[in-house]
């Protein structure tokens, strides 16, 4: 699974979620949009956050990443190991670990905030890496008017310096923020096999979905696989 859409997370996607309540961290990992189910407490995962007391400025500025592998198997999702604890600021990185694994969803709740891989809302980043040449143009799913433009482009390889480079821009993230209604850039031009980091701040729950996954007519979330 290859499709540009934050709500099913395939093999060349990942949900990073910040970590900005003390407390405790839920969450659950499930096939279906999870962020449209309500968090089934029996079945989820916990994590302590331990509070620094840190301004809120310096608790968005920390960088520590937490790295949960999720694997397909028999038709159901499992996750790998989880931190026993995590410090306020922290982030958990959410990757599928089957190369051929089907897609999941992430949702789960810190403190009275609630977060989810299928609805972005804040301090969440969703990457995706596109291994194709072409135009991509996303929109929200939900309607909120939000969307933007992805050009890739195959970079010329020619000689020893040309692969060089090639495999360097590869390598290299290009970022879009997202900030309420707000996108930066609204168009952005990278290399075939570029990854792309959606962060995304102070929304009421969006998704990065390609434009040709939506289906013409009323309602949200329509999708056409």
């Amino acid at each position: 699974m290859n499709v540009l859409d934050s709500r099913i997370l395939g093999p060349t996607n990942c949900f990073i979620q910040k970590i900005t309540e003390p407390g405790e961290v839920v969450f659950e990992t499930r096939k279906a949009a999870a962020g449209f189910l309500p968090l089934a407490e029996h079945l989820a995962h916990r994590v302590k956050v331990k509070d620094l007391k840190l301004s809120k400025a310096k608790m968005r500025a920390r960088g520590g990443t937490h790295h949960i592998a999720v694997h397909s198997q028999k038709g159901a999702v499992q996750i790998g190991d989880t931190p026993g604890e995590v410090e306020l600021g922290d982030a958990l990185l959410f990757h599928n670990a089957n190369r051929d694994g089907s897609g999941f969803a992430v949702s789960g709740r810190m403190g009275k905030q609630v977060f989810s891989s299928a609805e972005l809302r804040d301090q969440a980043v969703f990457t995706h890496a596109f291994g194709l040449p072409g135009r991509y143009e996303w929109a929200d799913a939900n309607g909120s008017g939000v969307e933007g433009v992805i050009i890739v482009e195959n970079d010329p390889a020619e000689g020893k310096r040309g692969a060089e480079r090639a495999i360097e821009r590869m390598s290299e993230g290009a970022l879009v923020h997202i900030v309420g209604d707000k996108v930066k850039p609204k168009e952005l031009r990278i290399a075939t096999g570029q990854t792309v980091f959606f962060a995304v701040e102070d929304t009421d729950g969006i998704t990065i979905t390609d434009k040709t996954l939506l289906k013409k007519g009323k309602g949200k979330g329509k999708i056409a696989y």
